[in-house]
C-alpha cells in the first residue's frame, strides 16, 4: 500500500504500460482524464477516480494536477474481500467503471485515506506492521466497496467433514498464539490448519461463540494489559496498543475497560507507581 501526494505542473499526456496496480486518485487542484479498454474517467477537484484497469495500458492527461494517490496490489484488494489466499483469487478483478458508486461512496474512501494518510502514517509509533496489515486491509476493502467490480463472493462450500475436531481448533489456537505479534489473517490461519477459512470460522463459532479474528484481537489486547501491567519507565498508553495492533486509542480505551474494568492509563499509572515506592523502599540497612 501507497499513499503519495503529487503534483504535475502543466499539461502532461502519458500512455503508460499496465501498472500491475490499483491506482485511485483523488484530485486537491487542477484536473486529471484516463481512458483503458474503453472506460473514461475525468476528475477534478475533490472527486475520486481510479487511472486504469489493473494489469491493463491506460491513456492519461492532467493539468496542474495536485492530487493524493493511493496504490494497492490487486491479488490484495480481491483476496482481503473474498477471504481467500494470493494463490487462490480468480481474477484478473476488472472494474465495472473507474468513476465512484455515489458520492456516499467517495466520502467513504476519502475519510478512510485522510484517517490513514493522518493518524496512522503520520506517527511512526502507531504505524507498527500490525497497524499497518489492518489499515491496508481497510483501504482494499474500502477501494472495492467504492468502485463497481467484478471481484465475487467466495464460492458456497459445505463445511469440510473435519472441522468439528477439537485437535483443528488446538491447532488453530496455537497458530494464533505463536503469531500474534504478526500481521496474520483468516486467510493465514486457515492454511496453517489446512482447511478453508469459513471452516476456520465455523469451528470457533460453534466452540468459542467467537470468530478468529475476535479471537486474535483478545490475545493481543491480553498482551497488551502485561505490558500496561509492567509499566515500562517512559512507556505511554498509545505506544503499547499500536504495539499490539490498536490503531484508535479510543477504541483501545473502551475495549480494554470493558474486560478489565478500569481504563488502560490507569493501568499503566498504578504500575508506575507501584514501581516508584518499590524503588524508594530499597534503602540499605544498617547494621547495629
Amino acid at each position: 500500500m501507497t499513499i503519495d501526494d503529487v503534483y504535475v505542473a502543466g499539461h502532461l499526456e502519458v500512455r503508460a504500460d499496465a501498472p500491475n496496480k490499483v491506482v485511485a486518485v483523488w484530485p486537491t487542484g487542477g484536473r486529471v482524464s484516463s481512458a483503458c479498454e474503453g472506460f473514461e474517467c475525468r476528475a477534478a477537484k475533490d472527486d475520486v477516480a481510479l487511472l486504469s484497469q489493473p494489469y491493463l495500458p491506460f491513456v492519461a492527461c492532467s493539468d496542474d494536477l495536485r492530487a493524493t494517490a493511493v496504490v494497492l496490489n490487486p491479488s490484495l484488494v480481491v483476496g482481503v474481500v473474498n477471504g481467500m489466499s494470493f494463490g487462490e483469487v480468480e481474477g484478473p478483478i476488472r472494474f465495472f467503471r473507474l468513476t465512484p458508486d455515489g458520492a456516499a461512496a467517495a466520502r467513504l474512501w476519502q475519510n478512510t485515506v485522510v484517517y490513514v494518510k493522518e493518524n496512522v502514517l503520520a506517527d511512526d509509533a502507531l504505524a507498527t506492521p500490525l497497524v499497518l496489515g489492518h489499515v491496508t486491509r481497510l483501504l482494499a476493502a474500502v477501494t472495492l466497496s467504492t468502485f463497481p467490480n467484478s471481484a465475487r463472493v467466495p464460492r458456497s462450500c459445505s463445511h469440510d467433514h473435519t472441522d468439528h475436531q477439537p485437535v483443528l481448533l488446538r491447532r488453530a489456537i496455537e497458530f494464533i498464539d505463536a503469531n500474534v505479534q504478526r500481521d496474520v489473517g483468516l486467510t493465514d490461519i486457515a492454511e496453517a490448519v489446512h482447511v478453508t477459512p469459513r471452516a476456520v470460522q465455523y469451528m470457533f463459532r460453534r466452540h468459542l461463540a467467537t470468530t478468529p479474528l475476535q479471537y486474535l484481537r483478545r490475545a493481543r489486547l491480553n498482551y497488551a494489559h502485561r505490558e500496561l501491567l509492567a509499566g515500562r519507565q517512559g512507556a505511554t498508553v498509545t505506544e503499547i496498543a499500536a504495539r499490539w495492533g490498536f490503531a484508535h486509542t479510543g477504541r483501545f480505551a473502551v475495549l480494554y475497560r470493558q474486560t478489565y474494568g478500569q481504563s488502560p492509563h490507569i493501568t499503566l499509572s498504578s504500575s508506575s507507581s507501584r514501581r516508584h515506592v518499590l524503588r524508594s523502599d530499597h534503602r540499605p540497612h544498617r547494621l547495629a
